[in-house]
């Protein structure tokens, strides 16, 4: 999951393992614009839809874009109405939490990619996707892997996110930095820090007052310490041979690279009171000379600084587990359709055809986010930045680590651990000691969610 903040989420949260074909395959798939998935079912274009939709905070403009979707759809299926209702990013767990105990609410819903939607079908609130659309559609979706369990796919992904480190060319080359050439090691990294504070210039620009930057940290570099996603799942679900304990350590090396950051004045000084979308905002304004960031904001901020001083790389590498090299991608959203949906068949006909390569393309042209489906057109991606960010995006291994640890230790471990550092308020062995605390109480007080957890950690 990708969360970004209250208007932005990181996603969060997290990012994935993938690989995106290129071809289109258009023609076959133009078939399904009328009978998209199972059009033989009964009711499936017919019925009431209520859709709870999140995804404005990660790629602005796609409220729009559903509407207009929403729209053609139901001009195509006069019979089938689909009330869209945008979520927020604060309340998008929460909400469908006390949807889920009265068993109402939407009949399809957004949420984080990996467990924030697999819980929900653990707990019973959620039907895998592939019990309603066949596999010869759902093949061409992109990540379906961070949403299946038991052979079953439980969500439907709609784009891709990628977070790269995003440079200022200009403000490289005021430090006597080579412009073109964005730090790979974290040697380099430091050294460009440096030097960039030397010439009066803020290296690293972000926000953690809703201790989002802290969680974008762990994703990055904590897994970056791991020769594998199972030692995550090992400490947190207690297991297998990596335990808890050797999930502190590790933390802990973290927290002290972002302590050091810090002391060493490499961020900016009000990165605590800031959220996440405020300190991205000190990128386009010139403030800062590097930024982690979406794919998305890299465009919108090409245009405030221009595309030549504008660069983008994978994060510098700062650990030296096996996953270090991998990159930082995930679907980060996804939409799944609800236990108690009356209408399960018309829900999957409308998912599916969003599908279909005229929205796919409509989706790029109004929102510059990559479809996540193998068909999407890449030869309409004409911006030499946008093409970067799609390569890193699809011919790399990535994982977003957020999306593997339970909601409640990602809300209540991962995000205030990470404020510990930002706000000076303590150090990397308090930080180590919330995240040991919640994970403990998330194993006795969530009994049923952490015996699934188990089963699915224990299956790789």
């Amino acid at each position: 999951m990708l969360k970004l903040t209250k208007a932005k989420r990181t996603s969060h949260r997290r990012l994935r393992g993938m690989l995106l074909g290129a071809a289109m395959g258009a023609a076959g798939l133009l078939g399904m614009t009328s009978h998209p998935a199972r059009a033989a079912d009964n009711g499936a274009y017919a019925g009431n839809i209520t859709y709870w939709f999140w995804g404005e905070s990660d790629i602005p403009g796609i409220d729009k874009w559903m509407t207009g979707r929403v729209a053609a759809y139901e001009k195509l299926h006069p019979d089938v109405k689909i009330n869209v209702v945008p979520q927020s990013t604060d309340t998008l767990i929460g909400a469908f939490r006390l949807a889920a105990q009265s068993k109402s609410g939407p009949d399809i819903d957004s949420q984080w990619a990996t467990l924030p939607t697999l819980t929900p079908y653990w707990n019973g609130a959620a039907v895998p996707i592939s019990d309603y659309v066949p596999s010869s559609e759902t093949a061409n979706w992109v990540d379906t892997n961070e949403n299946t369990v038991g052979g079953k796919i439980i969500a439907m992904p709609i784009y891709l996110i990628g977070v790269p480190l995003v440079w200022n060319k200009a403000l490289f080359k005021q430090a006597g930095l080579d412009p073109n050439t964005p730090p790979k090691t974290w040697s380099d990294f430091l050294a460009d820090c440096a030097a960039l504070k030397s010439h009066g210039i803020t290296p690293l620009g972000m926000g953690n007052s809703d201790g989002y930057f802290g969680a974008w940290m762990f994703a990055i570099y904590l897994k970056q310490e791991l020769n594998s996603l199972g030692e995550l799942k090992d400490a947190v679900g207690n297991t297998g041979s990596f335990k808890l304990a050797q999930l502190d350590t590790l933390l802990q090396n973290m927290y002290g690279m972002m302590q050091n950051l810090m002391a060493k004045g490499y961020v900016n000084t009000d990165v605590a009171s800031l959220n996440l979308n405020q300190g991205w905002e000190l990128f386009p304004q010139k403030k800062v000379a590097m930024s982690f960031t979406t794919d998305g904001n890299v465009l919108t901020w090409e245009k405030a600084v221009g595309a030549d001083n504008i660069g983008v790389a994978m994060p510098p590498i700062w650990g030296s587990g096996k996953l270090a090299p991998t990159y930082d991608v995930t679907q980060s959203s996804d939409e799944f359709i609800t236990t108690w949906s009356k209408d399960k068949a018309a829900d999957a006909a409308f998912l599916t055809w969003l599908h279909i390569p005229d929205n796919l393309a409509s989706l790029y042209q109004a929102t510059g986010a990559f479809p996540a489906d193998k068909r999407f057109d890449v030869s309409t991606i004409k911006d030499p930045l946008a093409k970067q960010m799609f390569e890193m995006d699809t011919k790399n291994t990535s994982i977003w680590l957020e999306n593997y640890i339970p909601p409640e230790v990602d809300n209540n471990a991962d995000i205030p651990a990470g404020q510990v550092i930002t706000s000076k308020s303590g150090g990397p062995e308090d930080a180590v000691k919330i995240w040991n605390r919640v994970i403990k109480q998330w194993r006795v007080q969530q009994i049923p969610e952490y015996m699934q957890f188990k089963k699915w950690a224990s299956n790789g």
